[in-house]
């Protein structure tokens, strides 16, 4: 019998102060440096891969990025001007320290809350969690109350061992496309139907994957081929 949310939801709460020693444990001085900085300022969160992976694979590391949102716009160069910063479109910091990177983003510069795909004007937070492409994304971990804040939909990636589609608007789809084959075979994982209806519905002949995975992953992972031809046995076996 599938096991109800409520019931996963207690079992994620229970370990929020395991996952908080687990993350403290497997970062170096630096960033712990800098988290503690910037949570003088502002709310931090850590965000995304992190919390996937800890509950997924048992406290897997090390990290390949660190994903943090805070809750105040901040102008990371003139607080922190040492620090190796790039900024992208969307207003979000990628920071390059010793052995990891980390993500930045200010909570309300998240693209979906963005550019208005949710109408929310309220509870930024609770809303985040509703507006991740993947559902193993939706959950949060505040640094300053050690809780998790979790939507429903990682909720349901726990119980039924998937991967799915939570918002559909991105503006990169072919790097969810991509990601979607990469996170499948990561995580050892079938896609939902959502998800395969969206890599249906998007993916065309004209886009360049590989091209995708030069820029985000330095390598090239699947031909266009491949993926082509795995997403027509998707609706032909």
């Amino acid at each position: 019998m599938a096991r109800k949310l409520n019931d996963i939801k207690s079992d994620v709460d229970e370990k929020r102060f395991l996952f908080h020693q687990f993350f403290y444990k497997n970062i170096d001085a630096d960033i712990e440096i800098f988290i503690s900085h910037l949570e003088k300022l502002t709310k931090v969160f850590i965000f995304s891969g992190i919390i996937r992976d800890f509950f997924v694979f048992k406290n897997q590391k090390p990290f390949r990025d660190i994903d943090l949102i805070i809750e105040e716009d901040l102008v990371l160069e003139e607080i922190f001007p040492a620090l190796d910063f790039k900024k992208n479109s969307f207003g979000g910091y990628k920071i390059k320290f010793k052995t990891v990177d980390i993500d930045l983003w200010v909570i309300k510069k998240t693209w979906a809350l963005n550019q208005g795909q949710l109408k929310f004007k309220f509870d930024y937070l609770n809303a985040l969690p509703k507006t991740t492409f993947f559902n193993f994304s939706s959950i949060l971990f505040s640094l300053e109350t050690k809780e998790f804040i979790t939507g429903k939909d990682f909720l349901r990636f726990l119980r039924d061992k998937k991967i799915e589609l939570v918002l559909k608007e991105n503006p990169y789809p072919e790097l969810c496309i991509v990601n979607s084959f990469y996170y499948s075979d990561k995580l050892q994982l079938d896609m939902g139907d959502k998800l395969k209806s969206y890599l249906k519905s998007n993916y065309t002949s004209k886009m360049n994957v590989e091209s995708i995975q030069l820029k985000h992953f330095g390598k090239i992972l699947y031909s266009d081929e491949y993926i082509r031809n795995k997403i027509e046995e998707m609706f032909t076996n």
